[in-house]
């Protein structure tokens, strides 16, 4: 499936694997997408039964993973792996996760492994289901409508390491989606009785044609509320956005893309807050205006 064999069984690649400074197994796991094969350290012990040889048992870890049931990272545990004590030097097996929290989402990874010297080894991942990676929220589906499957589709070239069609997808549909977003920027700092000036500048920006463009016509502070770790994310947003798709590898690529999602989930994250926020505190209002009277 998509990894060829030498006549020792070893994979093709596994050599350049093996040059790369190890990682542990549930590092692999959570963080490595598929088609990537990589050195793990603590792959595998011995395992004894009786009246057999010794084989190479799968030490299968914990790990941290996306729960699709509870919406939110949780710990998964192997639901079974008793199955997987191998006699041979190399194998490909599967291994089945279940959420520790709701015990209803199962996590299953198919994977190919090299063994080296007690405990280590060299892992490919062939695919896992549910996709690697967390989902996109709803809440930034929504903000981009018609153009929602592009940005998915952006997020599954993402996961797959495919850097450069990434980036492409991303910032079509912000560069597409530019008004929208900075209307709900205006939106909340009205909101939050922001200076008029910000105002002012957003609605210049909302005008200009490209985004890069807007966002340097902006020289005024976003409201508190919308700052990530205190710096301005549509600062992040151009530096990300700026990156020329000729220029650039595609693992510069992939940072970029990988980047423009993070600060846009976390920035229409802040917006909703903050809107939920006012919605909130203008229904006590009202609840108190009523009693008063």
């Amino acid at each position: 499936m998509g990894i060829g064999m030498d006549n020792s069984g070893s994979a093709e690649g596994s050599k350049g694997a093996e040059l790369a400074a190890p990682i542990y197994f549930k590092e692999f796991l959570q963080n490595t997408h598929p088609s990537l094969m990589k050195p793990v350290s603590d792959l595998w012990r011995e395992y004894h039964s009786t009246g057999s040889w010794p084989r190479r048992k799968i030490v299968a870890p914990e790990v941290k993973l996306y729960c699709n049931v509870c919406e939110g990272v949780r710990t998964f545990r192997c639901s079974d792996d008793k199955q997987f004590a191998l006699e041979t030097e190399h194998a490909s097996f599967d291994l089945a996760y279940q959420c520790g929290d709701c015990h209803d989402q199962t996590k299953f990874f198919s994977l190919f492994a090299k063994f080296d010297e007690l405990p280590s080894g060299v892992v490919y991942k062939y695919g896992e289901l549910p996709p690697f990676g967390v989902p996109v929220p709803n809440k930034v589906l929504r903000l981009f409508g018609k153009d929602a499957s592009l940005f998915q589709k952006g997020r599954q070239c993402e996961n797959l390491g495919y850097g450069v069609a990434a980036f492409a997808y991303y910032r079509r549909v912000v560069e597409n989606h530019k008004t929208d977003i900075f209307e709900e920027i205006i939106k909340v700092c009205r909101t939050v009785n922001a200076p008029d000036a910000i105002i002012s500048e957003l609605e210049q920006a909302k005008r200009e044609i490209a985004f890069t463009k807007a966002i340097e016509a902006i020289k005024s502070a976003l409201p508190q509320g919308l700052l990530i770790n205190g710096h301005n994310p549509l600062l992040a947003l151009h530096g990300a956005l700026s990156v020329g798709l000729h220029d650039e590898s595609d693992e510069e690529c992939l940072a970029a893309a990988q980047a423009v999602r993070l600060v846009l989930t976390d920035l229409v994250e802040k917006i909703a807050s903050l809107k939920q926020d006012d919605k909130q505190l203008h229904a006590a209002v009202q609840l108190l205006l009523r009693k008063k009277s």
